[in-house]
C-alpha cells in the first residue's frame, strides 16, 4: 500500500511541476507581450511629440 501511495504522490508531483512550467511559460509570454505593447506605444508617442514640436499638427 505504501508503494502505491508513494507512486501516486510522485505522479501528482510530476503533474504539478508540468502545470507550474506551463503557467510560468504563459506568464513569461504575457509579460513579453505587454512589454512589446508598451515599447510600441512609446515609439508612437515619440513620433507624435516630434510632429507636435515641429508644428505639423
Amino acid at each position: 500500500m505504501r508503494r502505491i501511495a508513494g507512486a501516486v504522490g510522485t505522479a501528482i508531483l510530476q503533474i504539478l511541476k508540468w502545470i507550474l512550467k506551463i503557467v510560468l511559460g504563459a506568464l513569461k509570454l504575457f509579460l513579453g507581450l505587454i512589454r512589446l505593447i508598451l515599447l510600441l506605444f512609446c515609439m508612437v508617442a515619440r513620433v507624435f511629440l516630434s510632429f507636435v514640436r515641429m508644428g505639423t499638427f
